[in-house]
């Protein structure tokens, strides 16, 4: 426990200074009143530390905030406290939040007593970055009972929360916005799809603009008009997605960093792709494999997922991905619909993606969604006011220019390419999904 002057102790030193000006005049009155003003404060100090002693060995705190919240998105944490003395308790609770929480420091006043021995302090509060925050120690302030003098101690109280991407962990988000695009392609998805796939579904009677090459002749005989098979795509495939949290990837959109919109989009294909009856793993690289999680199924998929991508962070590296290659060529042996979140610049970067990604296009499906940068965008539509500006713009037309490059060339050589602004990704990359499942690539 660590003390600080109260409100009485600091009247009490206003006092002594206003009867030591008194002593100028009347020296022996003011040295009586300053000797009585301090014993008076040294016994009530004395007092008040005794009883702060027992008081806070007779209080405890407990703080409650929930496992899951979404980014930016409020959320509420409550802090309860209990007083085991007869005695009134007052005092005042201050916790601080994670560095990127709002608001940063909580600060509440409380009282206990005998006849309320409980009292439950509420706040609410909002998390802007995606990720695991923690929670440190709760201050807790009380003031003696002759208000000379004031205790604060710190109660040891870590907590964690999670913070998802808003549109997976809220519900209500999912109908907003691009959520609702989503909402709608689940549905669907989540329908049984007819047409490109050669898994047997049903039998049913011809209809006018049914392939006749689908009737099953016996089947008709049996019941004298025509009947024919249908076929729905094939279900428990693979879907794999690889997330680059390289250096290229901690460029600000309007929506965050680009690492921040491959994130949201990769939860929500991965939810598509299990809601289909689809398996679905995820990987993250730099310069090495940050993570990987096999193609999985069932209901605890989707926490999983999460669970492997919510803290990604970029570590500010070049991009490699050799390493992932690697991994995949190990232990992606089926054939798999790879979608790679990233990003090119120049040819010779193109150049290690296209030789790595056509060998991955020998056995899987291999989409790459490429996320633009949306500085480049803004510095080609500014006007040129000086010679550095000129300078500014000549250089991102070439980069724009060895990016277009790269692309073609990926695409040449049989890659799907989805080429997107970070905060468009979701819905384009989601209808690129479906036309490859639709068209039974795999």
């Amino acid at each position: 426990m660590t003390v600080r002057p109260g409100v009485n102790l600091v009247r009490a030193a206003a006092g002594l200074f206003a009867i030591s000006i008194l002593g100028l005049w009347l020296p022996t009155a003011a040295l009586v009143g300053g000797i009585v003003i301090a014993l008076g404060s040294a016994v009530c100090c004395f007092i008040d530390f005794r009883r702060l002693r027992v008081q806070f060995d007779g209080v405890s705190v407990d703080r409650r905030l929930p496992q899951v919240a979404g980014r930016d998105l409020a959320f509420p944490v409550e802090w309860t406290l209990r007083s085991r003395g007869d005695a009134a308790v007052r005092g005042s609770l201050r916790d601080e939040s994670p560095a990127t929480g709002d608001p940063r420091l909580a600060l509440h006043r409380f009282e206990l007593s005998e006849s309320r021995p409980q009292a439950i302090l509420e706040q609410t509060y909002r998390i802007p970055v995606r990720g695991r925050h923690t929670f440190g120690p709760v201050w807790i302030r009380i003031e003696g009972p002759l208000r000379f003098l004031e205790g604060q101690r710190a109660f040891e109280r870590p907590g964690a929360i999670r913070v998802l991407p808003e549109q997976y962990a809220s519900r209500d988000e999912l109908i907003k916005d691009t959520g609702a695009e989503i909402a709608l392609l689940d549905k669907i998805v989540y329908s049984r799809q007819h047409g490109a796939g050669n898994e047997f579904e049903s039998l049913d009677e011809y209809r006018q603009g049914d392939d006749p090459r689908r009737i099953d002749w016996r089947t008709t005989a049996r019941y004298g008009r025509p009947i024919i098979r249908r076929y729905q795509i094939e279900r428990h495939r693979d879907v794999m997605i690889v997330i680059d949290c390289g250096r290229l990837m901690g460029t600000d959109s309007d929506r965050g960093s680009k690492l921040d919109c491959a994130v949201d989009s990769a939860l929500l294909l991965g939810r598509v792709a299990l809601q289909s009856g689809d398996r679905c793993g995820l990987g993250m690289f730099d310069d090495r494999v940050r993570g990987y999680l096999p193609p999985i199924a069932g209901p605890a998929a989707m926490n999983a997922l999460a669970d492997c991508v919510y803290d990604a962070r970029v570590a500010w590296r070049e991009s490699d991905f050799t390493p992932m290659f690697a991994t995949l060529q190990r232990r992606q042996a089926k054939r798999s619909l790879l979608v790679i979140l990233s990003d090119v610049v120049d040819a010779e970067t193109s150049e290690l993606f296209r030789t790595s990604l056509l060998q991955l296009q020998r056995r899987h499906v291999v989409l790459f969604a490429a996320l633009r940068t949306p500085q480049l965008g803004r510095i080609i539509e500014e006007p040129i006011g000086s010679m550095l500006d000129g300078a500014h713009k000549a250089v991102t037309f070439r980069l724009l220019r060895e990016r277009e490059q790269a692309l073609h060339s990926l695409h040449r050589g049989g890659i799907y390419v989805v080429d997107v602004e970070p905060k468009q990704l979701t819905a384009p990359l989601v209808n690129q999904f479906i036309e490859l499942r639709q068209r039974n690539l795999l």
